[in-house]
């Protein structure tokens, strides 16, 4: 979509140029009239409306031999479905009747302009910047004048990080151009300024942006209580030109006037689901590199028009940065509680992940779930490749369309999908998980199936994580969970692994409960249960049963398990007094997740911020945080510190 600083320059751009109606032959004054409607409808940008008058059209006039008329109305619907978030049918619809409109340039210029701009949005919120530079191109080469300068400032956009020259050039000219107009306004002007300083931020010239920045926020009023979107992106900009030219106190006076993470009723919450890409020679990511990528966050809590903004590194570092934005998922439950204005342009900062990835504790309970399913021949559902916000409600239709088929394998399906997603609020999972343990009943499924739910169920009746050991103890005492090897071993390493919640002597049982049972002895949960072994005998000072206990294990003192525990924690290093005193004084509020390594002895090492909300404020005070944590000791041959890449998130709430 085209980005809300751009709207006053369309405007202007349209009020100079009229979109021109199709020429097509006299219709009938209905016709002609339900066309007139739609295009009034799609110049104003009321694309609602106006999609709804052209697939009118489209159906009325379907038997209709006119290709303009039929052109017209596929290109501007296209261009509409486009800026309504459907990229893949409105590209469609616009490729369908371009070639028409084309033969005739001169009268449909205005339309064909829009049209490529719309296929570079397309491209561009796609991340196929190549593809968007040639739309945007084409778009260039339609206008002229002050109309050239959207189609200027959406390749400086596209170009901003491959640092050849290209996109401060287009940016120059918008700016050039807009300020030879004397019909723009001033905060018109200020967002073309905005633009141009971004790609001058991103060329290095930090202080020529700050300098042309504070222009802009001069030209829009300065700072006061009063903000649009615009006025937003030039005080954000303004505050990372501050903190790159060094002026931390300005930096963050800008920051707080953007009126992020300034909440009154709930923080910015993070995503549930929020992977980051691998640092390596695979992505070419380093762990120095960093951006700032903008994204839109809808009720559902999916993301959308994903940008970055600014980087470090070039354009391969930016988009794959923002591609792993674009597949983050909100629970909408917790999207909702947060403003619309302050979701439709948020900003995190971003690094690339150098943490290993490993299975949790039940991976071999979902493992034995996925192989009953594909034995009932129930295959994965397309939907679930696609990020879990967006498979959600696709989720929740195939749970209603298998029960009202009485398709009660695929219900199973989707439930255990839902309740892997973690966007399900415990009010929604509750009637779900009990309709789950009645099919699997229903269905004679396996008893490993049965204890994968009723171990989510332990975590929806409980409010905290104590009522949730409790769950799993219950679940332990039911006889069948007892009998199965693979669903008892599961819930006692849970439990084992339950921190200082779980005493030493109910720690030690489980484990040897687990050690005996008749799982293989290369079994994931009995390597864990062994680690765990070694860990309990070293902290007692029995390093000789720690050295067998590891020995068994088979694995090297460098060595990663496939299921490792977590070392319990010793001492929280979170305080309210590394609340950073800027960000407390300026009420702000947010998050930042941090990745570490931990030694043998418990102390933490290398914390790197790797996601912060907002950007550039949180990273530090989280990582002294992990600093000052301390974990319980575990137990590695000549205390080598092994399977690194450890990762926790920070939340900074002021108090309500």
């Amino acid at each position: 979509m085209l980005e809300p600083i751009l709207h006053g320059l369309m405007a202007l751009a349209q009020a100079a140029t009229p979109a021109q109606p199709a020429a097509t032959p006299p219709k009938p004054l209905t016709l002609q009239a339900q066309f007139d409607a739609a295009n009034t409808a799609y110049s104003t940008r009321n694309c609602a409306d106006a999609l709804k008058l052209y697939d009118a059209l489209e159906r009325r006039t379907a038997t209709n031999k006119n290709a303009l008329l039929a052109a017209a109305i596929a290109v501007r619907g296209g261009i509409c479905r486009i800026r309504m978030g459907d990229g893949e049918a409105g590209v469609a619809a616009i490729r369908r009747g371009l070639p028409t409109l084309a033969a005739r340039p001169d009268e449909f210029r205005a339309d064909l302009g829009a049209a490529h701009l719309a296929l570079g949005e397309a491209a561009y919120d796609g991340f196929d910047y190549d593809a968007a530079e040639t739309s945007f191109k084409a778009a260039l080469d339609m206008a002229k004048g002050i109309d050239r300068v959207i189609p200027l400032l959406a390749l400086a956009r596209t170009l901003s990080f491959d640092h050849d020259g290209r996109a401060l050039a287009y940016a120059e000219e918008a700016r050039k151009l807009t300020e030879a107009e004397p019909n723009i306004d001033k905060a018109t002007v200020a967002a073309v300024q905005t633009r141009y300083a971004r790609v001058l931020l991103n060329d290095g010239r930090h202080a020529d942006a700050y300098s042309v920045l504070k222009d802009s926020l001069k030209k829009q009023g300065g700072l006061d209580n009063r903000v649009n979107l615009s006025e937003v992106a030039t005080r954000a900009d303004l505050a990372q030109a501050a903190l790159l030219n060094g002026d931390r106190e300005h930096a963050r006076t800008y920051l707080a006037y953007t009126g992020a993470a300034r909440m009154e009723k709930a923080p910015f919450a993070g995503a549930r689901q929020m992977e980051l890409p691998p640092c390596g020679a695979t992505t070419g990511l380093k762990p120095s590199d960093v951006a700032v990528i903008e994204f839109a966050l809808g009720d559902d809590g999916i993301v959308r028009n994903v940008s970055p903004i600014y980087t470090t590194g070039d354009r391969k570092v930016a988009l794959a940065l923002a591609r792993s934005v674009s597949d983050w998922s909100w629970q909408p439950s917790d999207a909702v509680t947060i403003p619309v204005f302050w979701r439709q342009m948020a900003r995190v900062e971003l690094r690339c992940s150098t943490a290993i990835e490993r299975p949790s504790i039940s991976q071999p309970l979902d493992e034995a779930f996925d192989a009953w399913l594909t034995s009932k021949g129930s295959p994965a559902f397309a939907w679930e490749e696609q990020p879990a916000a967006r498979a959600l409600p696709l989720a929740r239709a195939e749970v209603q369309r298998a029960c009202a088929a009485g398709d009660r394998v695929a219900e199973l399906r989707a439930l255990g999908w839902m309740f892997n997603s973690q966007l399900v609020n415990a009010e929604e999972a509750r009637p779900l998980v009990a309709e789950a343990l009645t099919l699997a009943q229903a269905t004679n499924a396996p008893v490993a199936v049965a204890t994968r739910f009723r171990i989510s169920d332990a975590y929806v009746a409980a409010k905290e994580y104590r009522q949730v050991l409790d769950g799993f103890r219950t679940i332990l005492r039911r006889p069948e969970v007892a009998a199965d090897p693979l669903s008892a071993a599961t819930v006692r390493m849970m439990l084992a692994n339950g921190g200082s919640q779980v005493r030493a002597a109910e720690r030690t049982q489980l484990i040897d409960a687990v050690l005996a049972s008749p799982l293989p002895d290369t079994h994931p949960l009995k390597v864990a249960a062994l680690l765990n072994r070694a860990d309990l005998a070293a902290q007692s000072g029995d390093t000789a049963a720690a050295q067998a206990a590891f020995t068994r294990t088979g694995l090297s003192s460098d060595q990663c398990a496939l299921i490792a525990p977590t070392p319990a924690v010793a001492r929280q290093g979170a305080s309210s007094s590394l609340y950073p005193t800027e960000a407390f004084q300026m009420g702000f509020e947010g998050w930042a997740k941090v990745e570490f390594d931990i030694a043998a002895d418990g102390h933490t090492l290398t914390p790197r911020t790797v996601a912060a909300y907002p950007p550039f404020v949180f990273g530090d005070a989280a990582q002294k945080m992990v600093t000052a944590t301390r974990y319980r000791s575990s137990y590695r041959p000549d205390n080598n510190t092994a399977c690194t890449g450890n990762a926790q998130r920070f939340m900074f709430q002021m108090p309500r």
